[in-house]
């Protein structure tokens, strides 16, 4: 991000920073603050994190813009804060409350609570004049807000699916592969390769012509870049989806030489008689105006369908999940970063799937209490094994069942499918995550805790164990 700082002026309440994908430029505002401790404050935060790196430059934008929520509500009652240091666990406690009663989209108001909790951590772990001396936060608010432990879905209508791939057969029929209609057969390809492989937007306009390959069965294999996260793979297609990427490269062949580039998607500027790669708004603009007004595609309720790329993504992660495929293999499918984003993306319909999806996260499985803990012929524990199992944190389930050697995961117990907690160890797991916090940066300093991802993802799955373990009147989570 070194290209921005440049434009970082911390006299201003406005910054105008450059996307460094196909995105509009970023604004964030600081004018709505409500004196100049926040607005110096926020400003720094924001600089520092932009110098760090470690969150995208757009993550920090949606930040910036949350924020403001939390100010509309200190507003609205009458609530004066001249610095956070006077926040509290009851204030944090009634913000919920109104977001929950104020804003309906459950993402939304996770992300608004996260941008809150992310300045305020900031500044404590720095311990800066103006921020509480103790933690505000329970672990608790995304669990009220109904956006930790709820399976979304974003599923496409069957009737409007039947419709897509009705219209996508009718189109292909009626499309001439010639560089005069290379807007209709650019869309025609994206709408092809996202319906069948769920791949985000910004990595199918990221495909290079070259991004088909053969495995040694000879079957399709797609390769996959992707700027979110910075990883590829490559994801195995059908030949529908060889045939429309194929389709697309013979299209603009003599174009990418002309253009120097080996991008796949391009758009004819018609106005201006010019090429230009393919960017996200143009093509979520054309999804909406250039195929569903065009096909006239309509929901159950026969009213214009309501659809996004990202619906698709949905749509072939529950696929997948209801067809067998575990979820760390559909985690690995669509390029999630943790089982976190899988769990949310899928709706899952079997039981047996929603039994295992309540105890996935970063950790195997939260118990009430040891006594719960049975080997595999439901036998309570004896010392021996009790003895073998115990950790300073939990318990490990595998010498319970199995007779273990040598582990293949040493000290790597938060992220095993076999490790299992319970409430009695709650105050440990806070204990190891202030620890964490406070020496941070020693920890990066002299590489202790391996590498900086390993050290956020621990920190992560302490956030998240510590949530889920706060005493419930009911039984096992």
């Amino acid at each position: 991000m070194d290209n921005v700082l440049p434009l970082i002026d911390m006299k201003k309440d406005t910054w105008i920073l450059p996307s460094s994908d196909d995105l509009h430029d970023y604004s964030f505002v600081f004018e709505y603050l409500p004196n100049e401790w926040f607005k110096e404050t926020i400003k720094k935060i924001a600089k520092e994190n932009i110098t760090i790196g470690r969150l995208k430059l757009s993550t920090l934008n949606r930040y910036n813009y949350s924020l403001m929520v939390f100010f509309d509500f200190l507003e609205s009652y009458d609530i004066e804060l001249a610095t956070f240091k006077d926040i509290s666990y009851e204030l944090i406690e009634g913000f919920v409350h109104y977001l929950l009663a104020n804003v309906d989209s459950p993402s939304t108001r996770s992300v608004i609570i996260a941008s809150l909790k992310h300045h305020i951590k900031h500044g404590q772990m720095f311990e800066w004049e103006g921020f509480p001396a103790f933690e505000v936060f329970d672990g608790t608010e995304q669990r009220t807000l109904q956006t930790e432990d709820t399976l979304k879905s974003m599923l496409i209508d069957d009737v409007v699916m039947d419709s897509i791939d009705s219209s996508l057969r009718q189109w292909k029929s009626t499309i001439n592969p010639v560089l005069e209609n290379l807007n209709d057969v650019v869309l025609w390809v994206l709408i092809t390769v996202i319906r069948h492989t769920g791949i985000r937007l910004t990595e199918a306009l990221n495909l290079n012509s070259d991004c088909l390959n053969r495995d040694l069965m000879k079957k399709y294999l797609l390769e996959v870049v992707s700027p979110k996260n910075e990883t590829e793979r490559f994801i195995p297609v059908s030949k529908e989806v060889a045939v429309a990427i194929d389709y697309l490269s013979q299209t603009t062949k003599d174009l990418r030489v002309d253009l120097n580039s080996n991008k796949l998607f391009y758009y004819n500027l018609i106005f201006k008689n010019s090429y230009k790669i393919l960017d996200q708004n143009t093509a979520r603009d054309w999804l909406r105006n250039k195929f569903i007004k065009k096909f006239d595609i309509k929901d159950s309720n026969g009213k214009l369908a309501v659809l996004t790329f990202h619906n698709f993504r949905h749509q072939i992660g529950t696929d997948l999940l209801n067809n067998g495929m575990s979820a760390f293999e559909v985690m690995q499918y669509l390029g999630h970063e943790s089982m976190h984003s899988t769990r949310l993306y899928a709706k899952v319909r079997n039981d047996r799937l929603t039994k295992e999806y309540k105890k996935v996260g970063f950790i195997g499985v939260i118990k009430q209490s040891i006594e719960n803990i049975v080997d595999e012929e439901g036998k309570q524990l004896d010392s021996e094994k009790r003895l073998m199992a115990q950790l300073p944190d939990g318990v490990c389930a595998k010498p319970i069942n199995t007779k273990v050697i040598d582990c293949k995961k040493p000290n790597a117990c938060l992220f095993c499918p076999k490790f299992i907690t319970t409430p009695e160890f709650l105050d440990i797991h806070k204990v190891h995550l202030e620890r964490i916090r406070a020496d941070k940066e020693r920890y990066l300093a002299e590489d202790l805790m391996g590498s900086e991802y390993h050290l956020f993802e621990t920190e992560k799955a302490l956030e998240d164990i510590i949530s889920r373990l706060q005493p419930s009147k009911k039984g096992d989570h």
